[in-house]
């Protein structure tokens, strides 16, 4: 409203002046009212007038602003600047990908082992399984295995890693995560001398380096997928070793698919896992200078493994505010061979066979005082050496010359206790101290009458290993450390001979 119209509105009103005789009482009511209106609208217009001046000022604001922002983004490296600023913000150690809402961080672990054997020889990693058994000790005249050396010297940097981490941030909130880490234990070999090769190969073991993928995982909120440790065992029961495998001998990888739903302390964990029909089986050609005996983790050469589902596990953890853990898992397993080579004699059938095969696990970490805790655990079950790295080859005993069919394939019986404990002594000492027993039910089977132990050679099927390691760690820094361990391994067949090692390795690491 302008002031044109506050005059039309004034015109509007009539003030003729009236006699005293014209002059009512109405008249004077309608004149006030006019009055009144009038005040109304005036008011009405003073406040539309003091509006559209805040609207003006505001525009002008607005514009001077973007005049500023022009300046400033004409500039040199303001528009990069300002994409910094508003980047996600990652955790310590990523380091944004420009142009994007990733993250990446690079770490990694460089290792020395150096290992001295005063008895059998103990590999480059620790896995009872390889222990040759002591013929001799019982009969001088049994023959002696390459793998019986004494007093043998190894050093190697096989343990070191690279790891590669990324992470996305998605305008969901839920972060896409995934990373890749590997080794050089793609090979492992006995003593100085390749197993396999010709007569006089001097190929050190210590110079043969094959990269290995450990780890391949992405995740997204609960949801894990890819190649990594199984979901069977407890990572936080694990005592600190120099040894790649340690006194639980080391977690199986596989690859596997898994969920898992927190309530605050509490998970519950769902997994499918890629199995393998691991088992023992007869030589195809025994004769008096090899054993009747082989464990295969996957006989490529005729009989293959032929699953027909994946390995189901469930899992449930507690873990509490004090670092401490619990966890108790179940695996339910389909183990099926097919038998496409001629074992011990027996025919080709080109049957498969079935056994099934279950386990359970419990294992914990209990946290005592200064950071010190205690650790251990139980899995017990039939045909779970896939899941037992040091009894794989071992979950079933495949033998197609059986009198009947239900005996030519048989889940194997066992079991694996383990118990330790870590002393903090300060931030840079550490010491500890475990043992561990595994033991197979496989005396009945060496017993079998329709199978007799024939061969001179042969020691029998594994029974029981039995472990034992003390170790101190020495941390000058929070990235170096340095390690000392003691390891004893004994192996015990179902005819009673034994296969004994130990070993004193020190190991030097850096990570980054």
């Amino acid at each position: 409203m302008n002031k044109s119209t506050v005059l039309m509105l004034m015109a509007s009103i009539s003030l003729a002046p009236l006699s005293a005789a014209d002059t009512s009482a109405n008249q004077v009511e309608a004149l006030q009212k006019q009055i009144e209106a009038l005040q109304t609208q005036l008011e009405m217009l003073a406040k539309q007038v003091k509006e559209q001046s805040t609207q003006v000022k505001e525009i002008k604001t607005e514009n001077k602003q973007i005049k500023e922002h022009r300046a400033v983004m004409a500039t040199p490296g303001a528009k990069e600047a300002l994409q910094v600023e508003n980047a996600p913000v990652f955790e310590k150690g990523y380091t944004p990908v420009p142009g994007t809402k990733a993250g990446v961080k690079f770490s990694g672990m460089v290792k020395l082992d150096m290992i001295r054997d005063t008895k059998a020889n103990t590999s480059e990693q620790t896995n009872i399984g390889r222990v040759p058994y002591a013929l001799q000790a019982r009969n001088p005249s049994l023959p002696s295995t390459p793998t019986s050396w004494k007093e043998h010297f190894n050093v190697h940097a096989k343990q070191s890693r690279i790891r590669i981490d990324s992470v996305i941030k998605n305008t969901s909130g839920t972060d896409t995560k995934g990373f890749i880490e590997g080794d050089f234990f793609g090979s492992t070999h006995w003593g100085d001398a390749v197993p396999g090769g010709t007569t006089g190969n001097t190929t050190n073991s210590s110079t043969t380096y094959a990269f290995r993928l450990r780890h391949a995982v992405l995740s997204y909120g609960g949801l894990e997928a890819g190649h990594t440790t199984t979901t069977f065992h407890l990572d936080e029961a694990l005592l600190p070793s120099v040894d790649l495998n340690g006194i639980s001998g080391g977690y199986g990888r596989h690859a596997l698919i898994r969920y898992t739903h927190k309530l605050g302390n509490f998970s519950v964990t769902a997994a499918a896992e890629h199995g393998r029909g691991d088992y023992i089986s007869y030589a195809k050609t025994p004769s008096a200078n090899t054993a009747q005996y082989a464990y295969n983790i996957q006989d490529s050469s005729g009989n293959l493994s032929k699953q027909t589902r994946p390995d189901l596990i469930m899992r449930v953890k507690y873990n509490f505010d004090s670092g401490s853990a619990v966890g108790i898992s179940v695996v339910n397993r389909d183990l099926r061979i097919k038998n496409n080579t001629a074992i011990g004699g027996a025919a080709v059938d080109g049957k498969t066979y079935k056994a099934d095969a279950w386990g359970t696990n419990v294992a914990a970490k209990i946290m005592t005082t200064g950071g010190s805790f205690f650790t251990g655990g139980v899995s017990t079950g039939k045909g779970i050496g896939w899941y037992i790295l040091e009894m794989n080859g071992r979950s079933a005993l495949f033998d197609p010359a059986a009198s009947t069919e239900g005996q030519r394939y048989k889940a194997i019986g066992m079991s694996i206790f383990w118990a330790g404990y870590s002393h903090v002594w300060n931030p840079q000492w550490q010491t500890s101290i475990g043992v561990a027993q595994i033991k197979l039910n496989t005396q009945a089977k060496a017993n079998d009458a329709n199978r007799p132990i024939k061969q001179w050679f042969e020691p029998g099927l594994d029974k029981k290993f039995n472990k034992f390691l003390i170790n101190t760690m020495y941390r000058p820094e929070d990235n170096l450390e340095l390690g000392l361990e003691y390891f004893v391994l004994q192996r015990q067949s179902t005819l009673k001979y034994k296969g004994l090692g130990q070993r004193l390795q020190f190991g030097a690491s850096y990570k980054f």
